[in-house]
């Protein structure tokens, strides 16, 4: 079974903000459309792997350990009136906190805890001003569309819906409120569409993310010792250009939370 994607679930609690670019194994390997690397740590594998270093030794700090959330307010943050609890935070930030565990046995650097809360509220913030102002344009998601990106979601995370849900269910989110942060992202998507338009992409930007493909594949390949061709351009051409098509609307995301937030009255206690 394969790990739930994070960067092709942008709705999971705000990380379409911090999309970066699809790995090369993804366009070349499995083809698959993705917005995020392949050396990404899932949820589902962080959740496993950070039970059982906590079952070995819950003191144990860093990547063998739980982050403390004990400190956290029961209030995390207020955005335009509206708060965001430390039930909502907590899941996502033990699974920020899991994943960047993994990559801190790595690279031997711990896990700066205090700098993951703040990032993590920052994202949760700019979520709900998104989310705000999809509300006041009126833009409603139904529920045949949440149905829809589910199971999106799920196939592209090669799992289906009963054990996707049953992933999500491990880093604290049940089924509704799967759908309920499905629907937010959703509503995020279509108010950039709304506010931006359709995002087109030359054939010199796809001929650029091949070559960086291209070239992140070889040094891949010089590190495992394992040689790799990638595939010709015209085979990956599609993938491609939903890569760059997600790194725009990532940075229109990113620019357009920033504008708003610009203009709102935030406070965030962590």
């Amino acid at each position: 079974m394969s790990g739930v994607d994070v960067q092709k679930i942008k709705w999971w609690a705000g990380l379409a903000l911090a999309a970066s670019m699809v790995a090369v194994a993804a366009c070349g390997a499995s083809a698959q459309k993705d917005g995020g690397s392949a050396e990404e740590t899932s949820p589902a594998a962080s959740s496993e792997q950070g039970q059982s270093d906590a079952q070995g030794g819950k003191d144990q700090p860093g990547a063998q350990g739980q982050p403390d959330v004990s400190g956290i307010p029961d209030v995390v943050a207020v955005v335009n009136g509206t708060k965001i609890t430390k039930d909502e935070f907590v899941p996502l930030f033990q699974t920020q906190f899991q994943q960047m565990s993994m990559q801190a046995q790595q690279s031997g650097q711990p896990v700066d805890e205090k700098q993951l809360k703040t990032q993590t509220a920052e994202n949760m913030v700019s979520t709900e001003l998104l989310s705000q102002e999809a509300e006041k344009r009126g833009i409603s998601i139904s529920d045949k569309e949440v149905d829809k990106g589910l199971k999106e979601a799920a196939e592209s995370s090669q799992m289906s819906e009963k054990d996707f849900l049953a992933a999500m269910k491990q880093q604290g989110l049940d089924e509704a409120a799967v759908d309920s942060q499905l629907k937010t992202q959703l509503g995020i998507e279509a108010l950039i569409a709304d506010e931006y338009g359709e995002f087109k992409v030359s054939d010199e930007e796809v001929g650029a993310a091949y070559q960086q493909a291209k070239t992140q594949q070889e040094q891949m390949g010089a590190q495992s010792g394992q040689g790799g061709q990638m595939p010709p351009l015209e085979d990956v051409r599609p993938q491609l250009e939903e890569q760059v098509k997600s790194q725009k609307s990532t940075e229109a995301t990113q620019e357009y939370a920033g504008k708003l937030r610009k203009e709102a009255d935030v406070t965030i206690n962590v």
